[in-house]
């Protein structure tokens, strides 16, 4: 028995030294460690970064690259006349829903991909308080309250006490074509916006340049990934790390993808914004740009969160605000989860329209 727990020991210590070697002493293990950092930087506990062990010069340039991403404000969007935008807004709406696995050498990730048909169906709501004067909502009680058929957490929030509050979205906030938040000194803010002709941009503006560009629905986080057809990562993995994502992307003909990615847990291990950069291209996306990840990143469709959000309970955090997906009346509407058409009478009874099926 004794000789038994020894070799075990050597063979541990063994493989310890080895571990280490290969993350101190090979370019693989400092990757490894940047990737590391990158994860803990973007999420609320930083403090721990400081475990990987790397240089605190190393340490300052993710940080900056974390929170001073490149960027390029993309092209001013069209203009339709009323004939044109009420053309647009009576045509049907088809939204599907998709479970998305993709495995790589060194990390893996499930999630959900979501296609909206119809631009002009996709809209920013913002909490009302119904769950308390100090925290936002649940990503289900906004998308009861606005009859979404579906929808996906939007804004990044300032959360002092860790454990997602969400009360009021940080940067650019627009809802209704009203601004809801500007950032501070009102200063321009990494932000999507949706102009009232459904088109997506996104960019470095303050909210008064938003509204200059017709946009009705607004919220702020970064970085950009994919801007008028062209991707803004060309080199590394987008320096956030692997983890939970939410994103917001247009293809040139007007369809919409919101991609919510689980991580931080044994089915998924997460995403890298490079990940979700290269998915959302090869489909056709010309517009892509981030929204508030980590444990916020949620999916909600007739009447179930879909995904697993990364919380310590795997509940849904509170909420400052959320993009929905909403059925306008008379219009032909189907929605489709993993291959199961949902029932008229579901949907009908989430919108409380007389729907009619696209099928």
């Amino acid at each position: 028995m004794k000789k038994a727990l020894k070799i075990l020991s050597l063979l541990l210590a063994g493989g310890i030294i080895i571990a280490l070697f290969i993350l101190f002493a090979t370019p693989f293990g400092h990757n490894l460690r940047i990737i590391a950092a990158e994860s803990i930087l973007t999420s609320q506990h930083r403090q721990f970064a400081k475990y990987t062990f790397l240089s605190n010069e190393e340490l300052n340039r993710i940080m900056d690259d974390i929170e001073n991403p490149k960027f390029q404000n993309s092209k001013a969007a069209n203009d339709l006349s009323d004939t044109e935008l009420k053309k647009k807004a009576n045509t049907p709406l088809t939204i599907t829903i998709e479970t998305i696995n993709r495995r790589y050498a060194d990390h893996y990730f499930q999630g959900k991909l979501m296609t909206v048909s119809n631009p002009l169906n996709v809209k920013l709501v913002v909490q009302q308080g119904s769950q308390g004067s100090d925290v936002g909502e649940k990503l289900d009680v906004m998308a009861r309250r606005a009859h979404a058929l579906a929808a996906v957490n939007a804004s990044g929030f300032s959360d002092s006490t860790g454990h997602g509050g969400g009360k009021i979205g940080l940067g650019v906030v627009i809802a209704d074509g009203q601004v809801i938040h500007t950032s501070e000194n009102d200063k321009p803010a990494i932000t999507a916006g949706l102009t009232k002709d459904g088109q997506l941009i996104t960019g470095d503006y303050t909210a008064a340049q938003m509204l200059q560009q017709q946009v009705v629905s607004a919220a702020s986080f970064k970085p950009q990934l994919i801007v008028d057809g062209e991707k803004m990562i060309t080199s590394g993995n987008g320096g956030w790390g692997y983890g939970p994502r939410t994103i917001i992307a247009q293809k040139k003909d007007g369809t919409m993808f919101f991609l919510v990615v689980d991580g931080r847990q044994s089915h998924s291990i997460g995403a890298s914004l490079k990940d979700c950069q290269d998915l959302l291209y090869d489909l056709g996306a010309v517009q892509a740009m981030a929204m508030d990840g980590g444990s916020s990143a949620t999916i909600y469709a007739l009447g179930d969160i879909l995904n697993t959000p990364s919380t310590s309970s795997h509940q849904t955090r509170y909420l400052p605000n959320s993009w929905v997906v909403t059925a306008m009346e008379g219009q032909k509407v189907s929605v489709t989860i993993d291959g199961k058409s949902a029932a008229p009478e579901k949907i009908a009874e989430i919108t409380g329209l007389p729907v009619q099926t696209n099928q």
